[in-house]
């Protein structure tokens, strides 16, 4: 009980003040014109007010940064010591690839400048000692691999930030995913005791279900690249935040099977660019939420579709990380594996029904 108390009130706390300042958001955003506009990529047809990613990332930030701070003082047995300096760090870092999003949002960074701040914004997260933690892998006897660890972690965190970016397409699609990966990493702390993981994950759960009553279909607001890369910056370090003490089972696989949506859409984007000699910032109508549109399916049905697998992902991560090591790759892999079919079988389908509406409209 002791627990619970603050990982809900910093998930209350969260969802309050996101609640309050995301129709401030639309208020300032309409009345500086500050829209999404409609153009032949997007699916919406009506300008919708952006910049949602400001409400996302301020009450996240507060909430989390309100419990950790205060949770040293309220319950120090459950801490076990005081505020660690390096999280403000990690936050300078949310901070930073939150200011990237906006820029981004009103000028249209070029690709090298915005890749340039990303990795500025994850070696901040190394500088401050979160890392994959590869040296803890016995893979078929005691295989050292912690040289490599900052560079995967760099490239970890910069290619989930830019994944959880390219899937923001539908009304509550990506903030869905978000949501769901925020639980499953959680539930995931909490079972390895991490308490300060698990409650930076319930700060951004709380935040994102204030955000989702202003961008499930019809969307109100959108969060823009100020809300999908921070998304994906913090869903990319939260597991690393108790990587020094936690199973690397669970900080190495467990985000994998959790993100496989993301991170399978954005591997399959840069194949089709690299195979049409394209370069692969550039944007297509071909990511999974395209697809599924293909198929004829609405919105609410896409977002059933997503948050129920998105769910199953969840609950496979969570499994893995309470079973042997040998049990969760094989878990690992199985899902990759029948997620790999799935986005086949999706695209096989899309492309089919393409062809006949294209042979139709002959």
């Amino acid at each position: 009980m002791d627990t619970l108390i603050p990982l809900v009130g910093a998930g209350v706390l969260a969802f309050l003040l996101n609640a309050a300042i995301t129709p401030l958001v639309m208020r300032v955003a309409r009345a500086m014109g500050w829209f999404d506009v409609p153009n032949a990529r997007k699916i919406h047809t009506n300008p919708i007010p952006r910049l949602g990613g400001v409400g996302i990332f301020l009450s996240f930030l507060l909430s989390a940064l309100a419990a950790t701070i205060l949770l040293p003082v309220i319950l120090p047995g459950l801490w076990g010591g005081a505020f660690q300096l390096r999280f403000l760090i990690v936050f300078a870092g949310c901070l930073l690839i939150h200011a990237v999003g906006l820029l981004d949002d009103f000028f249209n960074l070029r690709a090298l400048l915005k890749f340039a701040l990303e990795l500025v914004a994850a070696a901040l997260v190394v500088a401050a000692g979160f890392a994959i933690p590869l040296g803890g892998l016995h893979l078929g006897g005691s295989v050292v691999l912690s040289a490599i660890a900052w560079p995967a972690t760099l490239f970890w965190i910069v290619g989930i930030s830019n994944a959880m970016n390219l899937v923001d397409g539908v009304d509550g699609f990506a903030g869905g995913i978000a949501f769901f990966a925020a639980l499953a990493m959680g539930i995931i702390a909490m079972l390895q005791g991490n308490l300060v993981t698990a409650l930076v994950a319930v700060a951004l759960l709380g935040s994102l279900i204030g955000f989702l009553v202003f961008n499930f279909p019809p969307a109100r607001i959108f969060m823009g690249d100020s809300g999908s890369l921070l998304l994906g910056f913090t869903l990319s370090v939260i597991p690393l935040l108790g990587s020094t003490g936690a199973p690397p089972v669970g900080v190495c696989f467990a985000p994998l099977t959790i993100l496989s949506i993301p991170i399978i859409d954005t591997a399959a984007a840069i194949v089709r660019r690299v195979r049409r000699r394209l370069p692969i910032h550039s944007p297509d109508k071909e990511h999974i939420h395209h697809v599924l549109l293909a198929l004829g399916m609405k919105e609410r049905t896409i977002l059933l579709a997503i948050y129920s697998y998105c769910a199953y992902l969840g609950a496979a991560a969570v499994v893995a990380t309470i079973v042997p090591w040998k049990a969760a790759v094989a878990i690992t892999v199985a899902v990759w594996i029948g997620s790999l079919a799935a986005y086949a079988g999706l695209r096989a389908r899309a492309t089919r029904a393409n062809r006949i509406a294209g042979s139709a409209s002959r």
